[in-house]
């Protein structure tokens, strides 16, 4: 009882600051999305659901919905893609393996505003001297652009999990199928991929629904522009709650998004671990 007691006030503090951080602000958040609260008076007026069914009758929400389902399905797939790729080429040992490495994940350190701004630089002053226009300025390919910057700040999680994966299949399977002939694609097809199913449960779940609500290089970048053409679901929300002064409505979305997310993620998860093959 007393060992029980000691580990309760070690997790207090942690239980304390999720409350402050997390669980009240998602209460007084619940609170608003029923209300027409502009985001700056102190009074506000219960509206039931109106925001709930304003949400079916804004043609503009569908641009971001748009938006944000082709950010995050083009980044999910280039990001696992790309980063089993460079996953199986860092486990062969060779000189500069560490270094590759470091290139790699020395950009998941920064932050996402640095990572626009160094990437804003780079779009306005190479990418348009050689191509003649803006990546990031364009609409046709802004999207591109943003995803270029979140492969570059984020693509470092997804090789180690991977590699932690490639590195836990035992080296038996491939020696008995290269004894059998198989070799190089069946060998990767037959016995690389399907015991990668962990790691493709975890991967493809977390960057999809990290994508769908991607904000902060988007907003530090484009801010949605131009044209509302990467205005993502999570910037219609900021602007609602704080640059339309439609904080009800915006919470009324957030709300929504969020279960549509989890929903999503225990969706994804369910079918991927149904997949997984056992070693």
């Amino acid at each position: 009882m007393k060992k029980t007691k000691g580990f309760f006030w070690f997790l207090l503090p942690s239980i304390l600051l999720l409350a402050f951080a997390v669980a009240i602000p998602f209460f007084s958040g619940l609170n608003i999305a029923f209300t027409d609260w502009d985001g700056i008076s102190k009074e506000y007026s219960y509206i039931g659901l109106q925001n709930f069914v304003q949400i079916f009758k804004d043609k503009n929400i569908l641009t971001s919905i748009k938006v944000t389902l082709l950010f995050a399905i083009g980044y999910t797939l280039l990001n696992n893609i790309l980063s089993l790729l460079i996953a199986i080429l860092l486990k062969q040992k060779f000189k500069g393996n560490g270094i590759i490495k470091t290139i790699f994940f020395v950009p998941m350190a920064l932050s996402a505003v640095l990572a626009a701004f160094v990437w804003g630089f780079i779009d306005r002053n190479i990418f348009s001297e050689f191509f003649g226009s803006s990546m990031l300025g364009s609409p046709k390919t802004v999207i591109m652009g943003i995803i270029i910057i979140s492969l570059w700040c984020g693509i470092g999680s997804n090789i180690m999990v991977y590699l932690a994966g490639l590195t836990n299949i035992p080296g038996d399977y491939y020696e008995a199928a290269a004894i059998d002939g198989a070799t190089g694609w069946a060998a990767f097809k037959n016995i690389t991929l399907p015991l990668l199913g962990p790691s493709f449960t975890m991967c493809i779940t977390l960057t999809l629904t990290s994508a769908l609500r991607e904000f902060g290089v988007t907003m530090s970048a484009t801010s949605g522009g131009p044209a509302r053409s990467s205005e993502m679901i999570s910037i219609f929300i900021y602007k609602n709650l704080f640059s339309y002064q439609k904080a009800g409505y915006g919470q009324a979305v957030a709300l929504l998004f969020m279960i549509i997310l989890m929903a999503l993620g225990i969706g994804l998860t369910r079918f991927f671990r149904s997949k997984e093959v056992e070693m």
